[in-house]
Formats: C-alpha cells, sequence, structure tokens
C-alpha cells in the first residue's frame, strides 16, 4: 500500500475553507460556557448548598445594655455602690415630687386682709427707715387715725376680700370634689417630703369635702370641749386632761365613743362614695391613718 506523504503546505491547503479554526480565545470560552452549563443544569452543587443559613437570636439592644450595667456594677466597690444607690433614691424622689406638684394643682392666692394690713399696705412708702423703725412709726399714726380713714380702710379690706373670694371660688368651681381631694393628699405627702421647703402646701378648703371620721378619742375630745368645762384653759392644758380622762373610761363607758366613731366611719365611707365616685381606700397599716388624720387637721394624740 502506497501512502501518499504531502508536503505541510499542501496539507493546510486542503483543508476546506468553511471549517472553524479553534483559536486560543475560542476555545476558553467553549470551556467557560460548558462549565457554566454543567452547574445550573445541576440542582445542588456538590460544593454549596442552597439550603440558607440560620441567623443567631439577635439579643435586644435594652437586655444587652442591662446584662453589661449589672456586670459593670459587680465590679465596683462598696463604696461606689452606696454612692449609686443614693443617686438613684435621690433621683426617684425628684420625679415623685414633680408628680405630686403636678397633682397638688395651684390655686389662686386667697388672703383675707385687715384694716392693719390695708394701712401698711398704703403708708409703707411715706416712711423711711429699716423695716422695724416704719413698723414702730406706722403703728403709732395707726392709733390716731380717724374714724373716715378707719372707714375707708374698712372699705378697702371688704373690696379686696371680696375679690379674693371671689377669684378662689372661681377656681373651685372648675375642680370636681375628687381633684380637690386628690390635689390635698398629694399636697400632705409633698409637706413630708419638703419639711424645708418656703411653700408649705396647706390643704385647700372646700366645703364640698367630705368631713373625716372621728376616732373614739377624738369623740370624747370634741363633746368635752363642747360641754364648756374648760372654757378659759388653753387647748394644750386641755388636750392633757382630756386624755387623761379618756384613758380612765371604764370598758363600757368606752364602748359609746366606740359606737360613735363605727357609725361615723360608716357615714364617711357612704358619702365618699357619693361625692368622689369611687369607694374609699382600705389602709392596712393604722400609723399611715393617723398621719392623714393629723394631715387633715382632724385628729389628736391621747
Amino acid at each position: 500500500m502506497l501512502v501518499l506523504r504531502l508536503p505541510l503546505r499542501l496539507a493546510a491547503r486542503a483543508t476546506p475553507s468553511h471549517a472553524p479554526v479553534a483559536t486560543p480565545i475560542v476555545a476558553a470560552s467553549l470551556s467557560a460556557t460548558r462549565s457554566y452549563r454543567t452547574k445550573a443544569d445541576d440542582s445542588i452543587s456538590p460544593e454549596k448548598s442552597t439550603t440558607p443559613k440560620k441567623k443567631a437570636a439577635s439579643v435586644p439592644k435594652k437586655l444587652s445594655k442591662e446584662a453589661a450595667a449589672k456586670a459593670t456594677y459587680k465590679l465596683l466597690s462598696p463604696e461606689e455602690k452606696t454612692i449609686i444607690s443614693v443617686q438613684a433614691r435621690e433621683a426617684k424622689k425628684k420625679d415623685q415630687i414633680k408628680l405630686l406638684k403636678a397633682q397638688a394643682l395651684t390655686p389662686p392666692n386667697y388672703r383675707q386682709l385687715n384694716i392693719w394690713s390695708v394701712y401698711i399696705k398704703e403708708n409703707t412708702k411715706t416712711v423711711g427707715g429699716p423695716v422695724s423703725e416704719s413698723s414702730k412709726i406706722l403703728a403709732q399714726r395707726f392709733k390716731d387715725i380717724s374714724s373716715t380713714e378707719r372707714e375707708h380702710l374698712n372699705h378697702l379690706a371688704n373690696q379686696h376680700n371680696a375679690k379674693s373670694l371671689r377669684e378662689f371660688q372661681e377656681w373651685l368651681n372648675r375642680h370636681t370634689p375628687a381633684q380637690i381631694f386628690e390635689a390635698n393628699a398629694a399636697r400632705a405627702r409633698l409637706r413630708r417630703l419638703l419639711v424645708d421647703s418656703k411653700l408649705k402646701y396647706s390643704a385647700i378648703k372646700d366645703e364640698r369635702l367630705v368631713k373625716r371620721p372621728l376616732s373614739s378619742y377624738l369623740q370624747y375630745h370634741t363633746e368635752r370641749l363642747a360641754s364648756g368645762d374648760f372654757r378659759g384653759v388653753s387647748t394644750p392644758v386641755a388636750s392633757k386632761d382630756i386624755a387623761r380622762e379618756f384613758k380612765a373610761l371604764s370598758a363600757s363607758e368606752r364602748k359609746t365613743y366606740e359606737d360613735r366613731a363605727a357609725k361615723d366611719v360608716e357615714r364617711y365611707n357612704r358619702e365618699h362614695l357619693e361625692v368622689y365616685g369611687f369607694e374609699r381606700p382600705v389602709s392596712t397599716n393604722p400609723h399611715k391613718e393617723h398621719l392623714a388624720d393629723l394631715d387633715a387637721g382632724m385628729a389628736a394624740s391621747p
């Protein structure tokens, strides 16, 4: 068999002109395409999974901050912990006072003047010098005022008092008895928290408020003062004598006043619901109940 060996140039010419020539760039593109098709046809790649990974549970920022604060607090010294505790109590007290002041309401300045107060107000600028000296001079002049001037001062005092009372009553009528009751409760707490304050936060007077019930001792105390036996005796001395008398009462004699006190409590509970719209809070602490009586000006210690 004869094997024809053609030269290399002739072999290249023998190749058809329409056949594609695989250049290096085309070969690389074909290889990348085959690789992409192979991965697209497979549903799951053996190397990477399409299943989404579970994220770690996120801790709320507030809880993480609290945990960090607790951890830091454990590292503090006892002195530093004491300082922080004191600061926390003071901040809590400050917030409490702010809330109570809002509940305490602000009534108009209700003040009844007499003719001496009006005279001082009208004539203070006419006298110079220290207050102590000017007060003595005005007191001497006040003794020598004429009846006409006294009548004029009475007119000014009555005019001021009527206006002051009218403004206070108008303000009072804009609030319900329940609001005044809550305001007086807030004022009582402020008096205990702000002992050294210039603002005294006295109770707001309102005839619509329900009168607090009297204890058995106060029932006896009121009866003895009304008897007239202590006329001309100072109140502190009379109270001490009445307290001794109450302690000396027999059980049957004391029961009379205990029954009165029980009926008075029933009256107070009934009127409390009618006037304020809610039942009287029941106190489990007799000491707090006594403090409430003191704040209302209704209690006297035997």
